[in-house]
């Protein structure tokens, strides 16, 4: 961990602009993401994913349909 200075934060808490695309108008989205993330808030970077059995075997099942 590298800092350069009194307001330098580790890499891993760099925030990037998001860049999913908004909702309407197709333009990138420039909200700050989740600390340690790529996405903001709005767009699931704050998810943590399935945690469930069930969750998870949906979320396999989902991918197995999107790669055929």
């Amino acid at each position: 961990m590298t800092l350069a200075g009194p307001a330098a934060k580790p890499a891993s808490l760099a925030r990037v602009v998001c860049g999913a695309t908004r909702h309407r108008d197709g333009q990138p989205c420039e909200a700050l993401s989740v600390p340690g993330k790529r996405r903001c808030r709005f767009h699931g970077g704050a998810s943590t994913g399935p945690r469930t059995a069930e969750g998870k075997a949906k979320v396999a099942a989902n991918l197995r349909k999107r790669m055929q």
